[in-house]
């Protein structure tokens, strides 16, 4: 349990307002729809953990605090690193997150939201017990249910971790007490420490049937089948950062070959993508479908829900949008850089797919693919197959195989067939490590080379996902070289030489990397 003391109250305060949100988003979704917010089933604090079915709509109130956070993932996940700049229509709080230098009052850099999902989850977890009273919350019941939130906890947590040098950590309910607390604060080794023995908790437990959340036991398959958090992604994650590279690999390797429907299931094997499918074909809307296709867990929005993120108003140059955040140059130059077998850029994820030329404005196009606007029901991908090879690629590689991690980044994954690789699902060109070496003649072995090609197809592949800020911090971290973080930062500014200087020697201080939490209120 966290270590909850008393405290100055000019000090962080946890108290009535973030208690007041968590007892009234609990119930925030129905067992039919997990993200319909126009439920009306908020009810009195007494009358919830009654039964299954108040615990049921405790986990999926405590999913659909997750649409809140996007907007908050991509920004500080993207404008921080080098794909990303902002445009000419000014925004401070936005310029602040590219500068590295956020106010206390920055939205952006605000944890509010991921505290909301938290002390949703502890309020469930708390009350679990109580709805045994239901004779179908059994015990094993009961810990599927566990299981879920913690992994929803568990996930939020590391999100805190990546961002803040220290985070205070609640593992219980605050069971609506108005006082002033002080949490213990986790650092990053203590917090990847205590999510790791969470998550081998749960990776023991039964896992819970999406269908079980739609009355209609619907056989199609639907977005709700990939809202869960997926356990091995998450675990394999964990492992990685916390450097038992081993294990990340043998973790990420059993997501890839046994979830899903199985070994032949071939959402996770990145197969070549033929047919009439095309990459960007994953980045349709829900009720496309087609969101299914290598997605392992998504965050879906749908505007016939009346569901939004601010992403369109950041990203869209179209009349009722705000087009604040363009890609870079750099980003830009990276998928015209490619080589294909028969063309001369990345066709299938650059031009028209990751961003896009609208009168003569640069935009980021993967969240409105085959649409003439941006619309509010794009999905946000949490896990998706590339994600899983690439990072079994490179926990491999750490664990001494770089060949075997080039091979997958290139054409095959081992053991498994069905795969092109993530390069020859779009038919590019296989990077050879002699190309490595004369690309990057500073890498002192293999595995730097390797790694130097895991950084650029992480960008071709995750552009704009909020992933690049911390891909960088953690090859920069692991391989004690903050250059390769502060030289491709330094790159996006170009034209301002001054600028580009200033960021470097910035960003040369690993201290500037992660930023002090702000006091929550």
């Amino acid at each position: 349990m966290a270590v909850m003391k008393r405290k100055n109250p000019t000090k962080i305060r946890f108290g009535i307002m973030i208690w007041a949100w968590a007892a009234l988003s609990v119930g925030m979704a129905s067992c039919s729809d997990f993200f319909d917010p126009s439920q009306d089933l908020i009810q009195e604090r007494e009358d919830h953990y009654n039964s299954l079915e108040d615990v049921r709509r405790g986990l999926t109130g405590a999913y659909a605090g997750l649409q809140k956070v996007v907007d908050n993932v991509v920004v500080m996940g993207g404008l921080r690193a080098d794909l990303m700049t902002v445009t000419g229509n000014y925004d401070p709080f936005l310029e602040q997150v590219e500068n590295h230098g956020m106010s206390p009052d920055n939205p952006y850099a605000s944890p509010k939201y991921f505290y909301d999902i938290i002390l949703n989850c502890n309020d469930v977890l708390e009350n679990i017990e109580k709805s045994k009273a239901d004779p179908k919350m059994t015990d094993e019941v009961a810990d599927a249910y566990r299981a879920e939130l913690r992994t929803l906890r568990a996930w939020t947590y590391l999100q805190l971790a990546q961002t803040y040098k220290e985070v205070p950590v609640i593992k219980e309910a605050l069971n609506g007490h108005f006082g002033d607390y002080e949490p213990e604060r986790y650092n990053k080794v203590k917090m990847l420490n205590w999510l790791i023995t969470e998550m081998e908790w749960i990776s023991e437990q039964e896992q819970l049937d999406w269908r079980e959340f739609d009355n209609k036991k619907v056989e199609l398959w639907t977005p709700y089948e990939v809202v869960f958090i997926n356990r091995k992604a998450l675990l394999g994650e964990l492992y990685l950062a916390s450097g038992n590279f081993e294990k990340a690999a043998t973790t990420f390797y059993d997501c890839i070959i046994n979830d899903g429907d199985g070994k032949d299931d071939p959402k996770l094997k990145c197969s070549s993508l033929t047919g009439g499918i095309f990459w960007d074909d994953t980045w349709q809307r829900v009720e496309d479908g087609t969101v299914g296709m290598e997605h392992l867990s998504v965050i879906p929005f749908d505007n016939r829900k009346h569901q939004t993120h601010g992403l369109m108003s950041l990203f869209s140059n179209a009349t009722q949008h705000k087009y604040l955040i363009k890609p870079t140059e750099v980003a830009v130059n990276k998928w015209q850089g490619q080589r294909g077998h028969n063309f001369n850029f990345d066709v299938y994820r650059g031009l028209n797919k990751s961003y896009a030329v609208v009168s003569d404005d640069t935009l980021v196009n993967k969240y409105m693919i085959g649409k003439s606007i941006y619309e509010s029901d794009a999905v946000y991908p949490i896990y998706r197959a590339a994600d899983l090879h690439l990072l079994y690629a490179e926990a491999t590689n750490r664990a001494g195989n770089p060949a075997e991690a080039l091979g997958v980044i290139n054409t095959q994954l081992k053991g498994s067939p069905e795969t092109a690789g993530i390069r020859g699902r779009v038919s590019l060109k296989s990077v050879e490590m002699d190309d490595l070496r004369l690309r990057y003649p500073n890498a002192g072995s293999e595995m730097e080379l390797v790694e130097m090609a895991l950084l650029e197809e992480r960008a071709l592949e995750f552009a704009f996902e909020g992933k690049r800020w911390n891909d960088l911090v953690r090859f920069a971290e692991r391989a004690g070289r903050p250059a390769w973080l502060a030289d491709r930062i330094a790159a996006k500014y170009a034209t301002d030489p001054s600028k580009r200087e200033e960021a470097r020697k910035m960003l040369m201080d690993v201290s500037k990397w992660k930023i002090d939490m702000p006091t929550l209120k």
